[in-house]
Order: structure tokens, then sequence, then C-alpha cells
């Protein structure tokens, strides 16, 4: 009995160690796809290559979701180093992985796979299921291809940002920041969808939750391209009390549209916290006589 025990305790030691093994390899395997494609994201196609051939030899600790893609970066790796055959190899795997994908990505994936391999009729199938799915590569890929069907190639994301702007004016916050968390789900880098549910999320009392979200209007968008936008980036700044670079920001605003009303009074706000009274007073005028209200 003794015996049986010992031999039943050692079993269960022996699995815990094994177990705790393949966790540490699994954990392995994840951590060069990661870092693979991270390199492929930067340009290092050489280091990508290698981190993901490493993440593939250790097959058994990936699942075959992550495999595929593995396979799928290596491949997009090789091609731009000019390596076609290992990269057909590469999407080829791909293809045969990744039977149902699970999820926009890749389903985008599969199909420029398959496209590759001259399958353009399954490549077309997998990449309009990605676009539908909101995949902005997949919208771009069909754009491109000649795709005239808008359900594909419309901006679904500036849609719902264009919805959340109308809620948000009519004092729907709740409704408002929904649509720019989905916007924000659909391009991740979408500045415009960061500072308008900063200003909902700032209507509502979500004040931290909001300068995190005004922080990354900052981050993507660092080249305004209109009055609008340099005006909305100092709305940001001067949130989380970059108070010099907002009023930068309005000034330059006000430069390329010296109309721009909503400029002047945001600019007047600004100058009043800075103790500039005398130009605050001039600023907030010169807004009312083009038919801005003032902000408090």
């Amino acid at each position: 009995m003794q015996n049986h025990l010992r031999f039943l305790f050692i079993s269960i030691i022996a699995l815990m160690i094994s177990g705790n093994a393949a966790y540490a390899h699994n954990r392995e395997a994840e951590r060069h796809l990661s870092i693979g494609e991270a390199k492929l994201k930067s340009g290092d196609n050489t280091e990508a290559i290698a981190e993901l051939t490493k993440a593939i030899e250790l097959e058994p600790k990936l699942s075959r979701a992550d495999l595929s893609t593995a396979y799928y970066n290596r491949a997009v790796a090789r091609r731009a180093a000019g390596d076609n055959l290992g990269a057909k190899a590469d999407f080829e795997q791909v293809v045969d992985l990744d039977p149902t994908p699970r999820d926009a990505e890749a389903y985008c994936n599969r199909g420029i796979a398959k496209s590759t391999l001259g399958d353009r009729e399954g490549a077309l199938v997998d990449i309009k299921k990605a676009a539908l799915l909101g995949n902005i590569t997949a919208r771009e890929w069909l754009k491109n291809n000649g795709e005239k069907n808008p359900i594909y190639t419309d901006d679904m994301a500036k849609n719902v940002l264009s919805n959340g702007k109308a809620k948000l004016a009519s004092g729907n916050h709740k409704g408002a920041i929904a649509d720019f968390t989905r916007a924000i789900e659909l391009d991740s880098k979408l500045a415009p969808a960061y500072f308008n549910r900063g200003i909902a999320k700032s209507a509502i009392g979500e004040n931290k939750s909001s300068r995190a979200d005004f922080v990354k209007a900052i981050k993507y968008d660092p080249t305004p391209k209109d009055a609008e936008a340099y005006c909305n980036r100092g709305i940001a700044k001067a949130a989380i009390r970059e108070n010099h670079d907002a009023l930068a920001d309005f000034n330059k605003a006000i430069d390329l549209e010296p109309t721009y009303s909503a400029a002047y009074s945001r600019r007047g706000k600004l100058k009043n916290e800075m103790g500039d009274k005398k130009g605050a007073m001039a600023d907030l005028k010169k807004a009312t006589e083009l038919g801005s209200i003032p902000h408090p």
C-alpha cells in the first residue's frame, strides 16, 4: 500500500513538473512570436524571420491560430527580404492551418495568403469577410484591387465617428462614448475618436479617463491637417495642462482660419487661466463678434 501511494505521489509530481515545463515553453513560443511581430513592424525583416522561425520550431506549444499568424508574418518578412519561394511556402501553411479563422485579422491574413498563391476567388471571400468585420487592411486591399461596393470599401471607423459626433452634439454622452469606442476598435489610431471620447467623458465627470484619451489624441495626430484639427489638439493639450503648447495650437488654428470663432473662444479661456486677462478679453470679444458662445 505504501509503495502504491509513493508511486502515485511521484507520478503526480512528474505531471506537475511536465505541466510547468510545457507552460514555460508555451510562453517562450509566444514571446518569440511577439518579438517577431515587433521586428516586422520596425522593418527588421532578418530578425523578424529569425524570431518567427523560433516560434514555429516550438510548434506544439502554439495554438493553430497563433502558428498561422507566425507563418503569415514570416511570409511577409520573407517576401520583403526577396525570398519569394520561402514566402509562398509559408503562405501555403497559413491556408492549411486556418480552416476557420478566429477574427477579422485572421480572415484578412488568410485572404492575402490565398491571393499570393493565385486563389483570387478564395481571397475575395476571406478579405470581404474581414472587411465586413471592420478590418482596415482588408478594406484598403479591396479598394486598391478595384472593389466598388461601398459596403466593403467605405471607411467604417469614420462613419461610426460621425454618428458619435451627432450624439455628442445632442447631449447623448454615453451613446457618443459607445460610438467613439467602436470607432477606435475599428481604427486604433483614429485621433478624432480619442479626442471626442475625451470630450464626452469630461462632460459626465470621467476626468481621469478623458485625460488618457486626450493624451492618445495628441499622440496620433502629430501633424494636424487643418484649423479644426489644430484647435482640437489645443483643447486636448489644455486639458492635460500643456498650456503653452495648447496656446501654440490655437494660434496656428487662427492663422489658418482667421474667422474660426471656436479657436478664439478656446484661446481666450486659456489666456485667462494663464493670467493674460487683457488678451483673454480681446479673444472672447472676437469670438462673440464671430458668433461663438465663449467657453466657461
